[in-house]
């Protein structure tokens, strides 16, 4: 991979600066505590990484910034970083190895770039619209479906009732003709889509932060991003479906009904 962007360039600084932070401190989860009203955990490791995120953004850029502990830091037209300084959370608490840092670029609704690194593999994945996905700097792309597999699919939801209740739908629906797997951090999920080692990725619930950055990885690679009934993302929506393109529409099938059924 060579000639990157000053853009992509800077979300990679930034993303290792946190990614350093979080392999440092992994196996300390003493300081973990529910965030908000039951909404997950947040550790001191989250906020040092997001700290770490910002020194590099906020020295080399002058873009809007949303991350997931701080909320929108300024709310002005055109370009943002759309920031998960630790997803997976409840993983690094309980000292499971399965963790990302993603940073994503964006304007309006449009995905622009996206950084995901694994702290403790110390994979990183990046992507730029139009240009193609990358793992350690070689290209990635999803690999057409070898005969005879079951597809895998990652299932995931927030922690609202309604979104646990359409993840039983979906499990309903999936768990049959598919594979279903849950690994609780979306960043990492869509990497592994972009990579082939899954197929699809739906969820229920997930916020910008999720899945800005693996969008455009996933997509770079070949995915197909919609809504459950197939549409186009609509800048709000998070009934989200990311799969390779030859089980997107038995997909929609599916599952387009599930919101209606399960309500």
């Amino acid at each position: 991979m060579n000639n990157l962007s000053p853009d992509l360039n800077i979300a990679l600084e930034a993303a290792r600066a946190a990614a350093k932070v979080i392999r440092e401190r992994f196996g300390d989860s003493s300081n973990a505590r529910v965030k908000g009203e039951a909404q997950g955990l947040v550790t001191d490791t989250d906020l040092a990484a997001e700290q770490a995120i910002f020194e590099v953004l906020k020295k080399h850029s002058q873009y809007n910034i949303l991350s997931e502990e701080s909320g929108l830091l300024r709310n002005e037209p055109g370009k943002k970083w759309v920031v998960d300084p630790l997803d997976g959370t409840s993983n690094f608490a309980r000292g499971i190895p399965l963790f990302a840092v993603s940073i994503g670029l964006m304007e309006g609704n449009e995905f622009l770039a996206g950084v995901i690194i694994d702290p403790i593999l110390q994979n990183e994945y990046c992507a730029e619209k139009g240009g193609g996905a990358f793992l350690n700097g070689e290209k990635i792309f999803i690999p057409a479906l070898q005969p005879g597999f079951t597809p895998c699919i990652f299932l995931n939801h927030s922690y609202s009732e309604t979104d646990r209740n359409h993840f039983i739908q979906l499990a309903k629906q999936l768990a049959v003709p598919y594979d279903t797997l849950k690994f609780g951090t979306t960043a990492a999920e869509l990497c592994y889509l972009a990579t082939g080692s899954a197929d699809a990725f739906i969820c229920s619930g997930d916020s910008l932060w999720d899945f800005a950055a693996g969008v455009v990885i996933a997509t770079e690679a070949g995915a197909v991003f919609s809504d459950w009934q197939g549409n186009s993302w609509d800048g709000k929506g998070d009934k989200l479906l990311i799969s390779r393109p030859e089980i997107h529409n038995d997909l929609v099938q599916k599952i387009s009904g599930v919101v209606n059924f399960s309500h």
